[in-house]
């Protein structure tokens, strides 16, 4: 330890146990040098993800209301704090991919040990706070402060997620946090400072390091991601069946003599796929919507799985392991998730769930307008209507199949088609239709009994002056 770092400890050393503080000391040291190779990877792993330094440092207030900076791994991006509230909310988008996982299973608040090593911190004691919230403590509540903050406190325990507690919607998270979570966090505390005793540490050790391994899977968080969790075990299946068929292919068909060539770079394969899939968004995604962009997420995570795989098998010893079965089992996972992924995005869209019986709809207009519109109902699992067929007024594309929907006349046969096929509702694409026939089809569905909507094209839309002039043309042809 360097004269500086002593002279720190030792003066913060006044009023506090001798014994907690070496153990501290002890605790400190060894956790920082054992986890020092978990410290590089994940310091490897922030700097990949994202733009800014591995470490992120925050002024927090401790032993006697002294002021201190605190040491996380950054699980945000760079200057996140001045882009907004000071507190993380529910579904907080300037948390990374990787800090995600950090939180996840609280790795980011390993860098504390620092703090600890310094003598700024404890392995226990209560969570240190913001300077901007301790000034809304109150004379009683200000006692927290007499004792040294520590990594594991009270609320780690019981308040562990104190993300959860915040309602959906809230607008001011600040102001909720001071008015309801604060004054629990603090309760907690203050029995802690006044009942505190090194046996009591211990125990709060050991069941902070315990609520840490067991909060981090959650009965309620399982149930809901229930279905992405049997996609990761589908996912994982057919990684080791994808694996051991190249293995296979390349050796025509032979089983080696010594089971670890096969089973040691099959169990990296079994942790790093699963990995870079999560990493790369494959988990993310909406199963109906699965195209283009989640193909090309997919062609780089099991790219960059295999790479993984190829260095990690010559850094343990394995160089004479054929780089053709990697490359033959990236192939071969590629096309079997793919094809996994494709096969449950048909099947969601013939399944949908939670979706009422379908009402029958007719367009008007066949254009690039009426193609766009009934593409998203037809693409939609949960969509409310189901298109039965097109009138447009170019005689060209009658009888015509757009997305499987045909294009049954022009606007004399719009009455006949309603009845046909018991249509309630006739969407206009403006777009696609003149003034005269917008005015022939809203005269038909009033003397027919259907709601007419007008629809512009998505190009209406993002155009701010055509989205005007088209809100108001249905009431002037109305009229």
């Amino acid at each position: 330890m360097s004269l500086r770092l002593w002279r720190v400890s030792s003066a913060r050393l006044r009023g506090e146990p001798m014994l907690k503080r070496c153990v501290d000391l002890f605790l400190a040291v060894f956790g920082l040098l054992v986890l020092f190779p978990l410290f590089l990877l994940v310091s490897l792993a922030i700097k990949i993800d994202s733009r800014g330094p591995v470490f992120f440092k925050q002024k927090r207030v401790g032993l006697n209301g002294e002021p201190f900076h605190i040491f996380k791994f950054r699980t945000m991006v760079n200057g996140a704090y001045k882009m907004g509230s000071r507190l993380t909310v529910k579904r907080d988008p300037r948390i990374t991919r990787v800090g995600q996982l950090l939180r996840w299973f609280k790795i980011d608040e390993l860098p504390q040990l620092i703090n600890v090593l310094r003598g700024e911190m404890s392995m226990i004691g209560p969570r240190p706070e913001d300077p901007y919230f301790v000034g809304h403590y109150t004379k009683a509540q200000r006692k927290v402060l007499s004792v040294r903050p520590g990594i594991v406190g009270p609320s780690q325990i019981e308040g562990r997620d104190e993300v959860e507690s915040y309602p959906e919607g809230v607008v001011d998270a600040e102001k909720y946090y001071l008015e309801h979570i604060l004054q629990e966090k603090l309760d907690r505390d203050l029995i802690y400072v006044q009942n505190a005793t090194f046996l009591g540490d211990c125990k709060l050790l050991f069941h902070g390091v315990w609520a840490t391994v067991v909060g981090a899977v959650k009965a309620k968080w399982i149930w809901r991601r229930r279905r992405r969790l049997a996609l990761v075990g589908a996912d994982l299946l057919v990684s080791v069946f994808a694996f051991v068929l190249a293995y296979l292919m390349r050796y025509e068909w032979q089983i080696p003599d010594d089971p670890r060539f096969l089973l040691q770079p099959l169990a990296m394969v079994a942790i790093v796929r699963p990995l870079t899939l999560l990493y790369f968004g494959l988990y993310q995604g909406i199963f109906a919507y699965f195209g283009m962009y989640d193909l090309m997420a997919l062609v780089r995570a099991v790219t960059v799985g295999s790479l993984a795989v190829a260095g990690l098998t010559f850094l343990t010893g394995m160089q004479n392991f054929p780089r053709s079965v990697l490359v033959l089992d990236c192939f071969l996972a590629f096309v079997l998730l793919g094809g996994l992924r494709t096969a449950l995005r048909q099947w969601v869209r013939r399944h949908p769930r939670g979706s009422a019986k379908r009402e029958n709809v007719i367009i008007i207009g066949a254009g690039l307008g009426g193609e766009q519109i009934s593409r998203a109902m037809l693409e939609d699992p949960i969509a409310p209507y189901r298109p039965v067929g097109f009138i447009d007024t170019s005689p060209e594309r009658w009888g015509s199949l757009i997305h499987g929907v045909k294009v049954l006349g022009g606007s004399t046969e719009l009455p006949l088609a309603i009845n046909a096929n018991r249509v309630k509702t006739v969407f206009v694409c403006l777009s696609d239709v003149d003034g005269v026939h917008v005015e022939q089809v809203t005269d038909m569905c009033r003397k027919a009994g259907v709601d007419c909507r007008f629809v512009p094209t998505l190009t209406d839309w993002l155009n701010a002056d055509a989205f005007q002039f088209r809100r108001h043309q249905p009431q002037e042809h109305a009229a």
